[in-house]
């Protein structure tokens, strides 16, 4: 089979993208999985490495706030590409480092270039497929995120024994690796969609994608979905940062309490795969109210569940399947929001929002647990962002259903 011939085969496409976003979910969480050894090594405070990770998140949500709009404007792919060589650059830097503001400054370019990626590669799967299988497609691409994260750590610890430069430097290099592989995900000119919105358009538009998005009646749903992700992210930011540390707090042995994000990530990646299978038969916001509604529930048992480490196993588990879940569906509801001509600054704006929740989330939870409150309603608290997020879901269905043109529904 010829390039051009792969360079069309979505379900290639798709596998593409996955293993984009599995890089991409391990390279936003190295940090994590190396912070002891750095810390060590640059002689860095608690307050530092946090910096650290603010840095590398506030660097995607303005990457995808601002590259979102280019790809909109001068293709998806030279955007992926670009991104992609950016990050790979930016990471192979970081091995060099010997400085706080050195690394956080590299952490902020290599956020920035992943930030880009995301919002560009998203819509440019969108493309290749028709409205009833472009949720789908998009989610079982997108959970390359979370599955990178869980793949990385395992192997990370495997390989600590050579020194957190080496593995920088080896991520760095596998982003790099990756571009033969980008270079198949070409832009689907002649989809159906695109050819009716610029039919009789050609000239350029004078208005700018990201101020489209809260116009032409899309101003609350872009707002409402926006806060919908927020919440979402703040509130698994904030789970994965502190439940391990809760644990151990509650008198299990660390070994046992590094399993709670695993648990939980793991929840996410199965709920997401079957989400896939349900989604059009309750249309994607219904899906993700209904998840996030009932997972606050799950949140909210967390805490009388952690008298033994296999019901607390199974209360995070069940926890990740619905919100985790359910926040996978965050790139295809940003697909199913907007049109073809702004789909990537949609999907920038909203990870944009998503991403202040989760450097909003972390800080939320430390002044939770040095408020003194037990941990039984510690959980009750933490389950208030779920129950919210499934009530904006709701909104946005409504909105939508109300005003079916402000949606992307060719």
């Amino acid at each position: 089979m010829h390039f051009a011939a792969l360079s069309r085969t979505p379900a290639l496409l798709v596998l593409v993208a996955f293993f984009l976003m599995m890089i991409d979910g391990y390279d936003m969480f190295i940090v994590s999985f190396v912070a002891p050894l750095i810390v060590g090594d640059l002689h860095l405070a608690a307050s530092n490495i946090g910096a650290v990770f603010a840095a590398g998140l506030a660097g995607s949500a303005l990457g995808g706030l601002a590259l979102g709009p280019v790809a909109d404007r001068v293709g998806r792919q030279p955007v992926v590409v670009a991104s992609l060589i950016a990050a790979g650059i930016a990471t192979l830097l970081c091995s060099r480092a010997s400085s706080f503001h050195a690394f956080a400054a590299l952490r902020f370019l290599t956020g920035f270039a992943l930030g880009g990626l995301l919002a560009a590669a998203v819509p440019l799967i969108a493309e290749y497929f028709p409205t009833e299988h472009r949720s789908r497609a998009v989610t079982l691409m997108f959970i390359g995120y979370p599955l990178g994260a869980v793949v990385g750590g395992t192997v990370t610890s495997f390989l600590l024994v050579h020194g957190w430069r080496s593995l920088f430097v080896g991520t760095g290099v596998i982003t790099l690796l990756m571009l033969p592989l980008a270079l198949l995900l070409r832009e689907n000119l002649g989809s159906k969609e695109k050819d009716v919105e610029d039919k009789g358009k050609r000239a350029p538009r004078p208005k700018l994608s990201i101020i489209e998005l809260f116009t032409e009646g899309r101003l609350w749903t872009t707002l409402t979905a926006a806060f919908g992700i927020f919440c979402l992210l703040l509130l698994t930011y904030l789970l994965n940062s502190w439940t391990p540390l809760i644990a151990v707090r509650l008198g299990f042995k660390p070994q046992v309490a590094a399993l709670c994000g695993v648990f939980l990530n793991l929840g996410g990646v199965v709920g997401a795969v079957c989400s896939t299978l349900l989604v059009r038969r309750f249309g994607i916001f219904r899906l993700a109210a209904l998840m996030t509604s009932v997972g606050s529930l799950a949140i909210a048992f967390i805490g009388v569940a952690a008298h033994s480490a296999a019901s607390l196993f199974a209360a995070l588990f069940i926890s990740g399947v619905l919100v985790i879940g359910a926040q996978q569906n965050s790139p295809a509801m940003s697909v199913q929001l907007y049109p073809l001509r702004m789909r990537a600054a949609g999907t920038g704006w909203q990870f944009a929002a998503g991403r202040l929740g989760s450097i909003l989330g972390p800080i939320i939870g430390g002044v939770l647990l040095s408020s003194g409150m037990t941990y039984v309603r510690l959980f009750l608290v933490m389950a208030v962002p779920a129950l919210v997020a499934g009530g904006a879901y709701v909104v946005v269905h409504f909105l939508l259903a109300r005003a079916p043109a402000a949606s992307q529904l060719p």
